[in-house]
């Protein structure tokens, strides 16, 4: 589930926590939250470009992904989907 990053220190390849779909998860929650990538860019204070790259599968780091997450809270199914990749889980990933 978790998607490569970038080589640590060691020269180990480090695993990052992000899931894979982790692009088409913000574009589902921007779609439930009924915001634009413009829109969660001004809340989080980035460029709309920064976003975008996020939707194409790029990792937001630190308050940025805290920013997604706290967003993620308020909207109905949006936490779930943003951790486990459906809005109705109990908690398991999808398949």
């Amino acid at each position: 589930m978790a998607v490569e990053g970038r080589e640590g220190s060691t020269g180990k390849q480090r695993r990052t926590p992000f899931p894979e779909d982790f692009g088409e998860r913000l574009e589902r929650l921007l779609k439930m939250a009924e915001l634009s990538p413009q829109e969660l860019a001004e809340l989080l204070g980035v460029t709309e470009p920064t976003v975008r790259r996020w939707l194409r599968g790029g990792v937001p780091k630190g308050f940025n992904y805290m920013g997604i997450m706290q967003l993620a809270r308020g909207v109905p199914g949006g936490f779930n989907l943003m951790l486990y990749g459906d809005p109705e889980s109990e908690g398991e990933p999808a398949k």
